[in-house]
């Protein structure tokens, strides 16, 4: 910290200093005119990040960004994980006596962001507090947790609470989901478990009192934030870590935001039982919302699925397909909607080129309550209200005519209110394309106030009003010279020569005395001279009264507006599903409670759609946790097994949100987790090396898996020696078998392995079975088939990959050389390796001797003795030919 005398810096610098006391963890904007300026550290931090220069003042390292584009530099410190502190000046600098009064309008967090600018338009953009408590005084690691969440830009607040066992590896899966922004503990917890957990994951951490969690305290605080006496209307009394949270988060907010916080919707609680938990690994490998390699949206589900037409409905997507739903019924008032929107094509189209019109109504809600709204957004809210009543009617109308009536549509359409009292406040107030400067006049409509409209015709008409006014003077006075002037010293004039004084009226008072002249001033030319200097500032501040007066207005509304969105926003992902679902040729799955999935010609939802040949090949599966357990592939690299694994998971996520899926037929039984075992990679900064990495997500497997869960493992145990290896993966396979609830079910495993020695494990374990992916060989070329049939691969074909790979051809044939060699070896001793037996290996697999096979051969009943004697020795001598 840099230390200055205060005794020597001006009285400037000692306000600076005085408010930046009370915001030490942030960057402060200091409003000096036309710039905000930073300051010692902060100027330091901030200068390379912004790219500006650095200079001093008195000796201390200063910076500064202009105002009017002060958004763009906010950009850059919040993204990377800075808090800026901006403050303004509060009274105009040419009155000011002293020193201009400065205060902090808002601090500005990643997790607190409302401009536009500054978030992404399909995504949340959360702040999320964790309150938690141990469930005994020695278990550190068995804990009640509260989670608390909202995006103050649109208004979703949501709480849960995790009490059953394992809560951290919980927790984990929903701040992967959640995905936040910012999140927010009490200090106490900084070194706890959880504490490590959000600073291992690098999360911007806020580590606030204790006290502002208690539950006293949260309730009191949730109450004066809603306007409400109790909060038992929203259900959630006994939710006492939840509370907790969500009172922290508030009090937050209300420091952030200076009491300015935006309208909320109520509190939601959920129990995480009523989703599908999908942790990061899952997330990560399935592709769901970006694809793991590029990081952005391209090549994954979210892609294939999102043909929104709003920036609200692609936020709900996103979230239902991170939480797919359990409940059954649920589903199929999804799918129910879904369908409506199918078989009723006309009506999805029109409304789709309705949507396409429609405006961010709840960013734009919280953009109107905090100031920080301009006219074009007005405009833009003005418009997509007035979709409404069209909306209500199209639907209504296929309603009318359709056997297929879903509940859920019937419910949307009661919350799409037609609010005509604002469209037609907005329609007279506001200009049709007005500019987005609050500074600058223009925005507000002729005619909507007069003061207003007289101060514009002054302002744009003073020329008119003074020769108009010099005539009337003229003719009440008989004084035909009379004029009226102006000079920047006296202002506005009427100039009267000496000889027609006499004439002059009783109610002119004299101003100036010329040697040939008087100048004079009556009260109507004062009013005007008054209104004329100052109709610029006038009309500036008379045009952001109505404004404000109108945003609230607006915000009276917040209810309505908060609830249209919503409609528009689960409509509008409807129609999506329904119309990727008519494109594609997806299915409508029968989602039950029973534990088999059985998908017949199942596709992969994207590589079905970025295949160039646009040739994919479909495929079966049949898993029930029972007979049909766990099934090991196995089958050559680029055969097509990942893909088979990934799609399985794919379409058991989209038929638990409700969509239609990529298969002729499909039955899903309700799946709770998702579990993936998929790729290699490491965590140096942790410690953790490749192999440690798949060790530890393999064994949070076998602690966690449920029967209704579903298990991607592809080659497990490949991170070590292959003999290491086979045994783990054998191992795992066993666990897994015996892994069962009462009624003898467990998780359903997808094993997709280059192991062949684990196909042996199909003969020795119930509910174990064998598919391989089809091959053909020709002209020493390896033709992938891509179809999964019954059985184990013969072998896999990794030479004939390394070559399509483009691998020298002398590498290539040097392959084939050494691979001879070692099948030769292997002939009768398939398992010894560098002349040494590996016993480790034939501890898992049958005894194997060529001459105790060629001994089960031989015929008791039809073989002589000495028949018998000349096989035994011919095998002896061969097999120590080949041993020799």
């Amino acid at each position: 910290m840099l230390k200055i005398n205060q005794d020597s810096i001006t009285p400037l610098m000692q306000q600076y200093n005085k408010i930046k006391q009370n915001y030490k963890d942030a960057i402060l904007f200091f409003r000096l005119g036309d710039f905000y300026e930073m300051f010692g550290e902060d100027a330091i931090k901030a200068s390379p990040i912004l790219e500006i220069v650095l200079t001093k003042r008195q000796n201390v390292p200063m910076c500064g960004v202009p105002y009017h584009s002060v958004s763009t530099y906010l950009a850059k410190l919040i993204k990377k994980g800075f808090k800026v502190a901006i403050c303004e000046q509060l009274e105009d600098s040419s009155v000011a006596k002293g020193i201009v009064k400065r205060e902090v309008v808002r601090l500005i967090t990643p997790g607190t962001l409302i401009e536009e600018n500054l978030l992404k338009t399909k995504t949340n953009n959360y702040l999320l507090a964790i309150y938690c408590e141990l469930k005994n005084n020695t278990d550190t690691k068995d804990y009640k947790i509260g989670i608390s969440y909202l995006d103050i830009s649109t208004g979703d607040f949501f709480m849960t609470e995790i009490i059953d066992d394992d809560s951290l590896t919980k927790l984990v899966c929903e701040l992967t989901r959640i995905n936040a922004s910012e999140y927010i503990i009490p200090v106490s917890l900084k070194d706890t478990p959880i504490g490590s957990l959000l600073q291992k994951f690098n999360l911007v951490n806020n580590f606030l009192d204790d006290w502002s969690f208690q539950y006293s305290f949260a309730v009191d605080k949730i109450c004066q934030v809603y306007k409400i006496n109790s909060i038992k209307s929203f259900g959630i009394e006994d939710k006492v870590l939840g509370l907790g949270a969500s009172g922290a988060l508030l009090n937050y907010l209300e420091t952030t935001h200076r009491n300015n916080i935006p309208p909320l919707r109520i509190i939601k609680y959920y129990s995480t039982d009523e989703y599908m938990i999908l942790d990061k690994p899952a997330v990560m490998n399935l592709d769901l919302v970006e694809n793991s390699v590029t990081k952005t949206e391209e090549n994954s589900l979210l892609e294939i699925l999102d043909q929104t037409s709003t920036n609200m409905g692609a936020r709900l997507l996103r979230r239902y397909i991170l939480q797919p739903l359990t409940n059954v019924d649920k589903i199929k008032e999804r799918q129910e909607t879904l369908t409506f929107f199918i078989e009723n094509g006309i009506t999805r189209r029109k409304l789709e080129q309705l949507f396409k019109q429609i405006s961010d109504i709840s960013r734009i809600l919280s953009r109107i309550s905090t100031g920080l709204a301009n006219p074009k957004d007005l405009v833009a809210l003005k418009e997509t209200l007035k979709l409404v009543p069209e909306i209500k009617l199209l639907l209504n109308n296929a309603l009318d005519t359709s056997p297929n009536k879903p509940r859920i549509l019937l419910s949307l359409i009661e919350n799409l209110f037609e609010l005509t009292d604002i469209v037609n406040l907005i329609s007279a107030a506001i200009v049709d394309n007005p500019h987005t400067d609050l500074h600058k006049p223009g925005f507000i409509k002729n005619g909507f106030n007069p003061e207003l409209d007289e101060l514009r015709e002054i302002s744009n008409s003073g020329k008119t009003y003074l020769l108009e006014l010099e005539q009337k003077e003229r003719k009440r006075t008989g004084i035909s010279s009379l004029k009226i002037g102006y000079t920047s010293t006296f202002g506005y004039y009427i100039e009267v020569r000496r000889p027609n004084l006499h004439l002059v009226p009783q109610d002119y008072i004299r101003k100036q005395t010329l040697i040939s002249s008087e100048r004079f001033i009556t009260d109507e030319l004062k009013r005007y001279e008054e209104k004329v200097l100052t109709a610029d500032e006038k009309i500036i501040r008379i045009e952001q009264e109505i404004f404000n007066q109108l945003q609230k207005e607006i915000v009276k509304e917040s209810f309505k507006l908060h609830s249209i969105s919503d409609a528009i926003s689960e409509i509008d992902v409807y129609i999506s599903l329904a119309k990727v679902s008519e494109q594609n040729n997806y299915c409508k799955p029968d989602v039950n409670y029973g534990y088999k999935i059985e998908i017949k010609e199942g596709r992969h939802p994207v590589l079905e759609k970025k295949l160039k040949t646009n040739s994919f090949v479909p495929n079966d599966i049949s898993i029930d946790g029972a007979e049909n357990k766990i099934i090991i592939l196995t089958g050559p690299n680029m055969a097509g097994k990942s893909t088979f694994l990934r799609q399985v998971a794919l379409i058991t996520i989209m038929a638990q949100i409700g969509s239609y899926v990529p298969a002729k037929e499909a039955s899903i039984g309700i799946v709770d987790r998702i579990f993936t075992r998929i790729g290699s990679g490491d965590n140096l900064v942790g410690g953790e090396s490749t192999f440690m990495v798949e060790m530890h997500e393999t064994a949070k497997i076998l602690y966690n898996a449920t029967p209704r869960s579903l298990l991607i493992l592809d080659e497990v145990g490949r991170g070590t020696s292959t003999f290491d290896g086979i045994s783990i993966a054998w191992a795992c396979i066993e666990y897994l078998s015996k892994l069962t609830n009462g009624n003898n079910i467990g998780a359903k495993v997808l094993f997709a392995t280059h192991y062949f020695e684990l196909t042996d494990l199909a003969d020795k374990l119930n509910g174990v079975k064998n598919y391989n992916v089809a091959v053909r060989e020709w002209q020493d070329e390896v033709i992938f088939l891509y179809k999964i049939l019954p059985g184990c691969a013969d072998r896999s074909y990794g030479i004939q990959v390394a070559k399509l790979a483009g691998l020298p051809n002398t590498v290539i044939e040097r392959a084939k050389e050494i691979l001879s060699e070692l099948d030769k070896k292997s002939e009768f001793d398939s398992y010894k390796l560098d002349g040494k037996t590996n016993e480790q290996l034939n501890l898992f697999l049958p005894t194997y001797h060529p001459i105790l096979n060629e001994l089960e051969k031989i015929d008791i009943n039809n073989t002589t003795p000495l028949d018998a004697l000349k096989i035994l020795s011919h095998w002896k001598k061969e097999y120590l030919k080949k041993n020799d």
